[in-house]
């Protein structure tokens, strides 16, 4: 979006056609609504809280100089002329400000579990195959999380002044002191408070989820939100690393199991699927799971073209 329209767009000097054009492209994408209101700040308040390229500031304000006096002598800007050059100089004076001061991080796991602690003080689990960015720029108001991907379990640091939000497709997740799990996978996003509240959002509806409480999401449904109990704890397995099993089904079991280690179990007889099995498993290998649990039922597993069958 060319930086001249969005600033006549600001001051109102764009007309019925170039304030259509801006205002389709804020409403296309969330970062563009961001980038849209930081611009607005920098003509409101000074601030600029995007990279801006390695420009040299003084060769920058010189120009401003030298187009200053050109306008006397050849040409006679407009208004929203003079404010994009303006602009463009304030975002020069803010952008070591925002660099020194504003907090962003950027976190991936491929094969292994991380723990990590953010600028805010907060505390994230990303279990494996996860991506999400932390952002707080210099006077942003909320504290920004995107996850792209994968399983996080969050432990959020209270802060009332500036609330936790997550975005997660078209889900937006705001927070001001809690503990939850959030993953996100293709166009679902599931959420599961373990502690305090959490205010889950999707489009014009939004819910108050408590804990033991969870939703799943999907970015292309307009059905209402429900909200759901969750069926057992075992959704943090990633985050100490065990398995606490409590009369489980065995199809749960190896449902969990095949989502930890990235395996597909089939139980073949559907009554076995209901069976029960309580135990506790921490720090033990895939191998070793599994053994205890066919010797438990007298059970033998098969692998067939990638797929465990278990009979």
């Amino acid at each position: 979006m060319n930086s001249e329209l969005i600033v006549k767009y600001i001051v109102g000097e764009a007309d019925q056609q170039e304030r259509s054009v801006v205002e389709r492209w804020i409403a296309e994408d969330t970062n563009n609504k961001q980038e849209f209101e930081k611009m607005k700040k920098i003509w409101d308040m000074g601030e600029w809280t995007e990279q801006v390229p390695d420009v040299d500031i003084d060769d920058a304000w010189s120009n401003f100089l030298r187009m200053r006096d050109g306008r006397k002598k050849h040409i006679s800007w407009n208004r929203w002329a003079i404010a994009a050059a303006l602009l463009v100089f304030c975002a020069l004076g803010f952008w070591a400000m925002e660099a020194s001061l504003g907090d962003r991080k950027t976190f991936r796991t491929e094969t292994q579990v991380q723990y990590a602690t953010l600028p805010d003080g907060s505390t994230v689990h990303l279990n494996t195959h996860a991506e999400m960015h932390y952002g707080k720029g210099w006077l942003d108001k909320y504290r920004h999380v995107q996850l792209h991907k994968g399983e996080v379990f969050f432990d959020v640091k209270k802060d009332p002044k500036h609330p936790f939000v997550i975005q997660a497709g078209k889900s937006e997740i705001t927070v001001l002191g809690t503990s939850f799990h959030v993953r996100r996978e293709g166009v679902l996003t599931e959420v599961i408070v373990a502690s305090g509240s959490v205010k889950v959002a999707r489009g014009q509806q939004q819910v108050v989820l408590k804990p033991n409480q969870m939703v799943l999401l999907a970015d292309t449904s307009t059905a209402e939100i429900r909200i759901d109990t969750v069926p057992d704890q075992l959704y943090r397995y990633y985050v100490r690393q065990e398995f606490i099993f409590e009369n489980t089904e065995l199809q749960r079991v190896f449902e969990v199991l095949g989502k930890a280690y990235g395996k597909q179990f089939v139980i073949d007889n559907p009554k076995t699927r209901e069976l029960p099995y309580t135990a506790t498993f921490e720090q033990q290998s895939l191998q070793e799971i599994l053994e205890a649990i066919l010797k438990t039922f007298d059970l033998k597993i098969v692998k067939k073209d990638n797929v465990y069958h278990i009979n």
